[in-house]
Protein backbone atom coordinates (compact mmCIF):
# COMPACT_ATOMS: atom_id res chain seq x y z
CA UNK A 1 0.00 0.00 0.00
CA UNK A 2 1.16 3.56 -1.15
CA UNK A 3 1.50 6.38 1.09
CA UNK A 4 -1.30 8.49 -0.12
CA UNK A 5 -3.31 5.01 0.09
CA UNK A 6 -2.82 4.78 3.80
CA UNK A 7 -3.66 8.03 4.22
CA UNK A 8 -6.87 7.29 2.87
CA UNK A 9 -7.32 3.99 4.91
CA UNK A 10 -6.51 5.37 8.10
CA UNK A 11 -8.92 8.21 7.47
CA UNK A 12 -12.18 6.39 6.59
CA UNK A 13 -10.95 4.48 9.76
CA UNK A 14 -11.21 7.49 11.75
CA UNK A 15 -14.23 8.32 10.60
CA UNK A 16 -15.96 4.96 11.40
CA UNK A 17 -14.38 4.99 14.99
CA UNK A 18 -15.64 8.00 15.77
CA UNK A 19 -13.74 8.87 18.54
CA UNK A 20 -13.70 5.18 19.82
CA UNK A 21 -9.99 4.84 19.57
CA UNK A 22 -8.23 7.57 21.37
CA UNK A 23 -4.34 6.33 21.88
CA UNK A 24 -1.74 6.60 19.44
CA UNK A 25 2.23 5.61 18.93
CA UNK A 26 3.50 6.65 15.98
CA UNK A 27 7.36 5.86 15.13
CA UNK A 28 9.44 4.43 13.15
CA UNK A 29 13.25 2.06 13.23
CA UNK A 30 16.37 4.30 14.22
CA UNK A 31 18.92 3.68 11.04
CA UNK A 32 16.63 1.27 9.67
CA UNK A 33 18.64 0.41 6.27
CA UNK A 34 22.12 0.86 7.71
CA UNK A 35 21.33 -2.15 10.66
CA UNK A 36 19.33 -4.33 8.70
CA UNK A 37 20.92 -7.89 8.91
CA UNK A 38 22.24 -9.66 5.69
CA UNK A 39 20.82 -13.11 7.37
CA UNK A 40 17.84 -12.24 8.55
CA UNK A 41 17.23 -10.72 4.64
CA UNK A 42 18.75 -14.24 3.75
CA UNK A 43 16.40 -16.13 5.66
CA UNK A 44 12.86 -14.42 5.73
CA UNK A 45 12.76 -12.60 2.24
CA UNK A 46 15.33 -14.74 0.05
CA UNK A 47 15.05 -18.13 1.42
CA UNK A 48 11.12 -18.54 0.11
CA UNK A 49 11.74 -17.31 -3.41
CA UNK A 50 10.78 -19.92 -5.77
CA UNK A 51 13.18 -18.98 -8.47
CA UNK A 52 17.30 -20.07 -7.82
CA UNK A 53 18.40 -17.25 -10.20
CA UNK A 54 16.11 -14.68 -8.35
CA UNK A 55 17.57 -16.58 -4.65
CA UNK A 56 21.20 -15.72 -6.51
CA UNK A 57 20.33 -12.12 -7.99
CA UNK A 58 18.97 -10.98 -4.55
CA UNK A 59 21.82 -12.52 -3.03
CA UNK A 60 24.78 -10.52 -5.13
CA UNK A 61 22.24 -7.53 -4.36
CA UNK A 62 23.25 -8.09 -0.44
CA UNK A 63 26.95 -8.57 -0.52
CA UNK A 64 27.86 -5.63 -2.83
CA UNK A 65 31.01 -4.18 -2.60
CA UNK A 66 32.40 -1.00 -1.57
CA UNK A 67 35.40 1.00 -2.99
CA UNK A 68 36.96 3.72 -0.43
CA UNK A 69 40.61 5.17 -0.90
CA UNK A 70 41.61 2.07 -3.61
CA UNK A 71 39.93 -0.43 -1.65
CA UNK A 72 37.42 -2.53 -1.46
CA UNK A 73 35.14 -4.23 1.38
CA UNK A 74 31.65 -6.13 1.40
CA UNK A 75 29.64 -4.27 4.19
CA UNK A 76 28.75 -6.48 6.79
CA UNK A 77 25.15 -5.03 7.56
CA UNK A 78 23.02 -2.62 5.93
CA UNK A 79 21.57 -2.75 2.27
CA UNK A 80 23.01 0.10 -0.04
CA UNK A 81 19.83 3.50 -0.19
CA UNK A 82 20.03 4.17 -3.79
CA UNK A 83 19.32 0.71 -5.23
CA UNK A 84 15.50 0.55 -6.44
CA UNK A 85 15.15 -3.03 -4.95
CA UNK A 86 16.00 -1.61 -1.40
CA UNK A 87 12.33 -0.67 -0.42
CA UNK A 88 10.73 -3.81 -1.54
CA UNK A 89 13.46 -5.40 0.64
CA UNK A 90 13.33 -3.57 3.70
CA UNK A 91 9.43 -3.58 3.36
CA UNK A 92 9.63 -7.37 3.41
CA UNK A 93 11.95 -8.15 6.08
CA UNK A 94 9.49 -6.64 8.72
CA UNK A 95 6.28 -8.75 6.71
CA UNK A 96 6.45 -11.03 9.99
CA UNK A 97 5.35 -7.95 12.26
CA UNK A 98 2.14 -7.10 10.01
CA UNK A 99 1.22 -10.52 10.35
CA UNK A 100 1.26 -10.31 13.93
CA UNK A 101 -0.61 -7.23 14.37
CA UNK A 102 -3.49 -8.75 11.75
CA UNK A 103 -3.96 -10.86 14.68
CA UNK A 104 -4.83 -8.24 17.51
CA UNK A 105 -8.68 -6.82 15.72
CA UNK A 106 -8.62 -4.55 19.13
CA UNK A 107 -5.75 -2.34 17.39
CA UNK A 108 -5.26 -0.28 14.14
CA UNK A 109 -2.02 -1.03 12.75
CA UNK A 110 -0.05 -0.25 9.59
CA UNK A 111 3.08 0.12 8.42
CA UNK A 112 5.13 1.90 5.34
CA UNK A 113 8.53 0.68 4.97
CA UNK A 114 10.18 1.36 8.38
CA UNK A 115 7.12 4.24 9.70
CA UNK A 116 4.71 2.83 12.20
CA UNK A 117 1.10 3.85 13.44
CA UNK A 118 -0.29 1.91 16.03
CA UNK A 119 -4.18 3.32 17.61
CA UNK A 120 -5.75 1.71 21.07
CA UNK A 121 -8.88 2.07 22.88
CA UNK A 122 -6.71 2.17 25.79
CA UNK A 123 -3.35 3.53 27.46
CA UNK A 124 -2.86 0.33 28.91
CA UNK A 125 -3.92 -1.66 25.35
CA UNK A 126 -1.47 0.55 23.47
CA UNK A 127 1.20 0.05 26.41
CA UNK A 128 0.85 -3.55 25.58
CA UNK A 129 1.25 -3.10 21.64
CA UNK A 130 4.78 -0.92 22.36
CA UNK A 131 6.04 -3.79 24.33
CA UNK A 132 5.11 -6.26 21.24
CA UNK A 133 6.49 -3.78 18.47
CA UNK A 134 9.92 -3.47 20.53
CA UNK A 135 9.97 -6.88 20.32
CA UNK A 136 9.52 -7.75 17.25
CA UNK A 137 12.66 -5.15 16.56
CA UNK A 138 14.66 -6.03 19.19
CA UNK A 139 14.73 -9.60 17.24
CA UNK A 140 15.81 -7.97 14.26
CA UNK A 141 18.49 -5.83 16.48
CA UNK A 142 16.83 -2.55 15.90
CA UNK A 143 15.45 -0.06 17.95
CA UNK A 144 12.51 2.69 17.75
CA UNK A 145 13.58 6.21 16.76
CA UNK A 146 13.82 8.65 20.18
CA UNK A 147 13.24 11.86 18.07
CA UNK A 148 10.80 10.54 15.44
CA UNK A 149 8.63 8.91 18.09
CA UNK A 150 5.15 10.29 19.34
CA UNK A 151 2.96 8.35 22.53
CA UNK A 152 -0.07 9.89 23.69
CA UNK A 153 -3.53 10.78 22.55
CA UNK A 154 -4.64 11.18 19.50
CA UNK A 155 -6.42 14.39 20.03
CA UNK A 156 -3.30 16.30 20.23
CA UNK A 157 -3.00 15.38 16.47
CA UNK A 158 -0.42 12.84 14.93
CA UNK A 159 1.66 13.29 11.91
CA UNK A 160 1.61 10.39 9.32
CA UNK A 161 3.31 9.81 6.26
CA UNK A 162 2.82 14.01 6.29
CA UNK A 163 -0.81 14.01 7.22
CA UNK A 164 -1.70 15.62 10.06
CA UNK A 165 -4.44 13.57 12.08
CA UNK A 166 -7.07 13.88 14.78
CA UNK A 167 -10.35 11.45 16.27
CA UNK A 168 -11.95 13.14 13.08
CA UNK A 169 -9.07 11.82 10.70
CA UNK A 170 -7.24 13.67 7.83
CA UNK A 171 -7.34 17.63 8.96
CA UNK A 172 -4.25 19.13 7.20
CA UNK A 173 -0.84 18.83 6.67
CA UNK A 174 1.94 17.65 9.27
CA UNK A 175 4.17 21.20 10.44
CA UNK A 176 7.11 19.35 10.20
CA UNK A 177 5.70 18.12 6.02
CA UNK A 178 5.37 22.15 5.65
CA UNK A 179 8.54 23.12 6.52
CA UNK A 180 10.21 20.35 4.42
CA UNK A 181 8.26 21.80 1.66
CA UNK A 182 9.21 25.33 2.02
CA UNK A 183 12.84 24.31 2.61
CA UNK A 184 12.74 22.44 -0.65
CA UNK A 185 11.55 24.74 -2.79
CA UNK A 186 13.48 27.38 -1.71
CA UNK A 187 16.60 25.47 -2.50
CA UNK A 188 14.91 24.30 -5.90
CA UNK A 189 14.72 28.32 -6.52
CA UNK A 190 18.42 28.99 -5.31
CA UNK A 191 19.70 26.18 -7.28
CA UNK A 192 18.09 27.75 -10.83
CA UNK A 193 19.06 31.14 -9.90
CA UNK A 194 22.48 29.95 -9.27
CA UNK A 195 22.53 28.30 -12.80
CA UNK A 196 21.85 31.21 -14.69
CA UNK A 197 18.22 30.97 -15.43
CA UNK A 198 15.64 33.24 -15.55
CA UNK A 199 13.04 34.39 -12.35
CA UNK A 200 10.03 32.67 -14.70
CA UNK A 201 11.80 29.63 -15.48
CA UNK A 202 12.91 29.40 -11.33
CA UNK A 203 9.50 30.25 -10.08
CA UNK A 204 8.41 27.19 -12.97
CA UNK A 205 10.59 24.16 -11.42
CA UNK A 206 9.18 25.27 -7.70
CA UNK A 207 5.64 25.14 -9.58
CA UNK A 208 6.42 21.32 -11.08
CA UNK A 209 7.61 20.75 -7.38
CA UNK A 210 4.58 21.74 -5.80
CA UNK A 211 2.33 19.69 -8.14
CA UNK A 212 4.59 16.63 -7.22
CA UNK A 213 4.30 17.59 -3.55
CA UNK A 214 0.21 18.20 -3.55
CA UNK A 215 -0.50 14.93 -5.30
CA UNK A 216 1.13 13.15 -1.98
CA UNK A 217 -1.87 14.06 -0.30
Amino acid sequence: MGGKASKRRLHAFLNEAQGDYTFVVRTDIRGYYQHIDKHQVLARVVGPLPSPVWRDLTHQYLYYSVEQGGEFHNPTAGIGRGCALSPLIGASLLYHIDADFAGQPDLYYARYIDDFIILARTRWRLRRAIVSLRGHLAEGRFSLHPDKTRIGKLAKGVDWLGGWFNPQGLVGIAPRSLQQYRTRSLRLYEQALRQGHSEEECQARVRIYRRRWRGCF
